[in-house]
């Protein structure tokens, strides 16, 4: 089983429509259950949807920078990047790779009968 791709694959590779309509969807829906649902920042979402994969490097290096910060502020900063980015990263990843691949499927269907009725 091939693992779906991300939306900037397809961005990359010059399939603009797919990577614009897979990311407007996967911001809908990650809105939609986190921020409606849940009460999580629109600024989280975004930022998680626009990171993508990128969005794990993030956390693993605040993961790593965390010693340094001082004891009084951990359980703030930890709550505020668990809650506010960590969570809709995650979220945002998963629900990101269905959704495109669901466009990219979508759109490969579709391209055969475009093709056909412009001959």
């Amino acid at each position: 089983m091939q693992f779906p791709k991300s939306y900037w694959y397809y961005w990359h590779t010059g399939n603009k429509l797919v990577a614009v309509i897979s990311m407007i969807l996967s911001a809908a829906v990650t809105w939609l259950v986190l921020a409606i649902s849940a009460g999580f920042s629109i600024w989280g979402i975004i930022l998680a949807v626009l990171l993508d994969t990128l969005g794990f490097w993030v956390a693993v290096i605040y993961v790593a920078l965390r010693s340094y910060l001082p004891s009084f502020m951990l359980e703030q900063c930890d709550t505020l990047v668990l809650y506010q980015f960590v969570i809709p990263v995650c979220i945002a990843f998963v629900v990101g790779r269905l959704i495109t691949f669901w466009v990219a499927k979508l759109n490969h269907r579709s391209k055969p009968k475009l093709e056909k009725s412009k001959n």
